[in-house]
């Protein structure tokens, strides 16, 4: 199963995202101001260093374990650090209002996709946008603008706030019917899998009960019969040891099939005993050394849970057998705080891969 450091990075990820971006952003247009406007440099190199100093301390957050807790606060603080940022430019050099509201746009756009903000969220920062441009862009002097058309770069920020809200909620129920539909496919796949093990819990049941007695009662009719005969037919006396042989080799493979198909340990006992017997079952039949360890579980799990990670582990062991070429397994099961851990690792080879076989697929198969 997957550990929650795991889990954070993915979360983390549309984060650093989002601040690399922000350093790509300061690397293309500081040049480009230090070009064209060589006189106002001096004046927005303030909000360049914001930009720069907002988006290294947001990257290093995320790689601590204090940020890997706090994904949507950092994503919060650099989206509006981001836009106040660019307010900030235009204060000290309103010279080109429509360069600065596209660039407010694709900011809002960016959250809306990267950050996946839902459309109430967008509305605020869309606002926030929106009147500081307005504002900051209507204190400036007309030399200060240099005749670039303020009105117009405050209507298409305007407009492109809009379409960034709407399609924030476009996303939102389009990422809400995703969910839905996930839910209901792993609660399809829970029936299915609750239903199948019913199925080999109902086999089992009858391969050891019926099945299981009907070839007890006729290892035993055979004993007897072998006691009644003479002891002059000492070959039809031995053709019934032999018989007796095949009969309680059958039923010893049957209880193994029964087992297989659902150990009554995992539904008596729990999870911990029934992989342990597994193991040990595994070690006499393939004569391949196992070690198991399980440490800080609770008694029993979920039924769920416990017939998921019996499965796996049952999986595992076979493809071991049968590709591995080990000798030593090793099985362990760790809790770390509210994760499961199974970890499955062998001295084997493994299965051969071909030349054209991707790296996904080796990274798949561990």
């Amino acid at each position: 199963m997957e550990a929650r450091d795991g889990q954070g990075d993915q979360t983390l990820r549309p984060v650093r995202i989002a601040a690399l971006i922000v350093f790509v952003s300061v690397a293309v247009f500081l040049p480009i101001d230090a070009h064209y406007s060589p006189a106002g440099l001096h004046k927005v190199l303030v909000a360049y260093g914001a930009h720069t100093t907002l988006a290294l301390a947001i990257l290093l957050a995320s790689l601590t374990r204090w940020g890997a807790r706090r994904a949507d606060p950092l994503a919060l603080t650099l989206g509006f650090g981001a836009a106040a940022n660019t307010l900030l430019y235009v204060h000290l050099w309103p010279r080109n209002p429509m360069l600065i509201a596209t660039s407010l746009v694709c900011l809002l756009m960016g959250c809306a996709v990267v950050f996946s903000w839902s459309a109430p969220r967008m509305v605020l920062l869309g606002a926030f946008v929106c009147v500081g441009f307005a504002i900051v862009s209507s204190r400036a002097t007309a030399a200060e603008l240099g005749g670039a058309p303020v009105v117009s770069a405050v209507g298409a920020l305007g407009v492109g706030a809009v379409i960034a809200i709407a399609g924030a909620g476009i996303l939102g129920r389009a990422r809400a019917s995703l969910a839905q539909r996930q839910a209901e496919l792993a609660a399809f796949s829970a029936r299915l899998m609750a239903a199948q093990e019913e199925e080999r819990r109902r086999l089992a049941r009858e391969l050891h009960d019926e099945l299981g007695q009907s070839l007890t009662a006729v290892n035993a009719y055979i004993w007897l019969i072998e006691k009644e005969l003479p002891e002059a037919q000492a070959a039809l006396r031995g053709r019934t040891a032999e018989v007796r042989r095949l009969v309680s080799k059958t039923l010893a493979e049957m209880r193994e099939m029964s087992q297989l198909l659902r150990p009554s340990t995992l539904d008596d006992l729990g999870l911990v005993p029934s992989l342990d017997s597994h193991l040990k079952a595994f070690a006499d039949r393939h004569q391949i050394a196992t070690s198991f360890t399980a440490e800080g579980l609770p008694e029993r799990l979920p039924a769920e849970i416990e017939t998921a990670l019996y499965r796996i582990t049952q999986e595992a062991l076979t493809n071991v057998a049968r590709h591995a070429g080990a000798h030593r397994v090793r099985v362990a099961l760790t809790r770390e705080r509210a994760d499961l851990k199974l970890e499955i690792a062998d001295d084997g080879h493994g299965l051969p891969l071909s030349a054209s076989a991707s790296a996904s697929t080796r990274s798949a198969g561990r």
